[in-house]
C-alpha cells in the first residue's frame, strides 16, 4: 500500500472506533462527510483491503501488449536501427502494419536503453528568422550536399535540391558525383516541369551562379546601392547586376528567372534545414531499397520526394501560386549551355577545344568569314548560333600525320637505310681533332683543337 492509503486506514480506524466524528475524518482526508460515510461502511465490509483501489493489479484495456513491444523491439534492432524515432514510427504504420503512436514507440524504446540519433542539442540560434513568402513560386531557394547516401564507407554523393520558400515544397532534386551545373540544371527542370517558372532563385556565391568575373569590389562597396533582402541576401539580377559579366547559369536563367545571392548560410536557412532531414532519413530508405549508386537513387528519388512533401509541406498564406507556365518545353540543355564565339573560314569551319568543326547541313550560308556565337550543351553537343539561326555542328576528323622520326626507323630496321657514321677527322668530332679555321676577331687562319 502506498502512504496515502495507509493514512486512509489509520483515520477511518479511528472513526469506526469512535476517537473520530464524521467532519473531522473528512477534515483530515480533504473529502466530504458523504463520501466519509461511503468509505466507513466499505471498511466494516471489507476491512483494510476495502480501501485499496480496485484496478489494483490488472492491466489496462488499452495497454500495449507484450507481443506488440517484442515486434516493435524487433522491428527496430534488425531493420530500422538507423532511423529516428518519428521515421520509425511512419514505416510501423504504412509498411509494418502496426497501429502504433510515437509516444508508445518512444516510451518502449527508451525502456530497453535505446536513444534516438536526434537526441542532441542543438545550439542557440543567433540569428532572426526571415519570414516565408507569403506566395508559391516567388522564391526557390537552392543548395547541394555531399554525404554518404549509400552507407559509411561506401562513397560519396552529391545531392542538388530546390526547395519553395512559402510552402517547404522539394520542387526537384538530383544526384550526381560532385557538385557541378548539371545536377543544378537537371533539378530545375523537374521544378519547371511540375510547377512552372519561379520568380528567382535563391543561391549561395559558388562560381556556378556567380562569374568569377566579376568586378572585384570591397562588400562595403558592392553592397551599397544593390537591393537587399532582411539583410541577409542581395539582388543581382537584371538591374543590380547590370553590366557583370553572368555564369552560363546566370544566363540561362534569362528565361524570366531572377536570382538573388545569399551571404550568409542561415540568410537561406529554409534548404540548409532540408539537408538536416534528408540526411537523416535518406539514407535509411535507400537501405532498404537495396539501392547502391546514384543511378538507381535517381530512380526512386521522386517518390522519397513526394512523400517528403506530403509530410512537410505547409499552406502559403496566399492561396494562388504566381509560377508562369512555359510555352511549350523549355530546351534547359541548349539553354544553360557553355558559350563562347569563334570566326569561320572561307568554308564555315570553325575550331573550338582543340577540335575543327563544320554545319552538320550542306547549307553554310551566312557562316562564311563572319563570327558566330558557339555554345556547347551539357551532353557534349555544338551548336553555332548566326544571324538568329541555330545551327547544328558536326566534328571534322583530322588526318593523321606520318612521324618522319618513325618512317626514318623503319627504313633502318629494313635495311633500306644504313645509318651514317661520321668520319673521325670530322669536325663534329672534338676528342682532341687538330683543325684548321679562321679565328672571328684576326681574321688569320689558325690552328686550335
Amino acid at each position: 500500500m502506498s502512504r496515502k492509503e495507509l493514512d486512509h486506514i489509520r483515520i477511518i480506524g479511528a472513526l469506526v472506533d469512535g476517537r473520530m466524528t464524521n467532519r473531522e475524518a473528512a477534515e483530515k482526508l480533504e473529502l466530504c462527510q458523504r463520501q466519509i460515510i461511503r468509505i466507513k461502511k466499505k471498511f466494516l465490509a471489507q476491512g483494510a483491503a476495502g480501501l485499496v483501489h480496485g484496478n489494483r493489479g490488472k492491466n489496462p484495456r488499452h495497454r500495449i501488449g507484450d507481443e506488440v513491444r517484442e515486434l516493435v523491439l524487433k522491428a527496430y534492432e534488425e531493420v530500422y536501427y538507423d532511423f529516428n524515432f518519428s521515421h520509425f514510427t511512419e514505416c510501423l504504420n504504412e509498411r509494418e502494419g502496426i497501429g502504433i503512436s510515437r509516444s508508445s514507440v518512444v516510451r518502449i524504446l527508451k525502456d530497453e536503453g535505446i536513444r534516438s540519433k536526434k537526441s542532441v542539442r542543438r545550439r542557440t540560434k543567433l540569428h532572426r528568422s526571415r519570414p516565408r513568402k507569403v506566395a508559391a513560386g516567388m522564391l526557390w531557394q537552392t543548395d547541394a550536399t555531399s554525404f554518404e547516401w549509400f552507407g559509411k564507407g561506401n562513397g560519396r554523393a552529391t545531392l542538388h535540391a530546390y526547395i519553395d520558400d512559402a510552402t517547404g515544397i522539394v520542387t526537384g532534386a538530383c544526384f550526381t558525383e560532385n557538385e557541378c551545373m548539371e545536377g543544378y540544371v537537371a533539378a530545375l527542370g523537374m521544378g519547371i516541369e511540375g510547377y512552372g517558372l519561379p520568380m528567382a532563385i535563391y543561391s549561395d556565391r559558388h562560381t556556378i551562379f556567380r562569374s568569377p568575373k566579376a568586378r572585384a569590389r570591397d562588400d562595403e562597396d558592392w553592397i551599397e546601392g544593390v537591393e537587399r533582402n532582411e539583410g541577409n541576401e542581395r539582388n543581382e539580377g537584371n538591374e543590380a547586376g547590370k553590366g557583370e559579366p553572368l555564369s552560363c547559369f546566370g544566363r540561362g536563367l534569362k528565361l524570366g528567372i531572377g536570382q538573388i545571392f545569399a551571404l550568409t548560410p542561415e540568410a537561406k536557412g529554409r534548404v540548409e534545414r532540408l539537408w538536416n532531414t534528408i540526411q537523416d532519413r535518406l539514407p535509411g530508405e535507400l537501405r532498404l531499397l537495396g539501392v547502391s549508386d546514384i543511378t538507381a537513387a535517381n530512380e526512386v528519388l521522386p517518390k522519397f520526394i513526394a512523400r517528403h512533401n506530403r509530410k512537410f509541406a505547409v499552406k502559403p498564406a496566399e492561396g494562388e501560386d504566381v509560377y508562369v507556365k512555359p510555352e511549350g518545353k523549355v530546351n534547359l540543355d541548349f539553354l544553360f549551355a557553355r558559350r563562347g564565339s569563334r570566326k569561320t573560314d572561307h568554308g564555315g569551319m570553325i575550331s573550338y577545344g582543340s577540335r575543327r568543326y563544320v554545319p552538320a547541313a550542306d547549307d553554310c550560308l551566312g557562316m562564311v568569314k563572319t563570327t558566330v556565337a558557339v555554345r556547347e550543351t551539357l551532353t557534349g553537343q555544338i551548336w553555332g548560333v548566326s544571324k538568329g539561326r541555330r545551327i547544328e555542328m558536326k566534328e571534322v576528323e583530322r588526318q593523321k600525320r606520318v612521324n618522319s622520326d618513325e618512317a626514318s626507323t623503319k627504313k633502318r630496321k629494313s635495311g633500306l637505310v644504313k645509318a651514317h657514321k661520321p668520319a673521325p677527322d670530322h669536325p663534329w668530332r672534338r676528342g682532341g681533332v687538330k683543325r684548321q679555321g679562321y679565328h672571328s676577331t684576326c681574321r688569320d687562319k689558325c690552328t686550335f683543337v
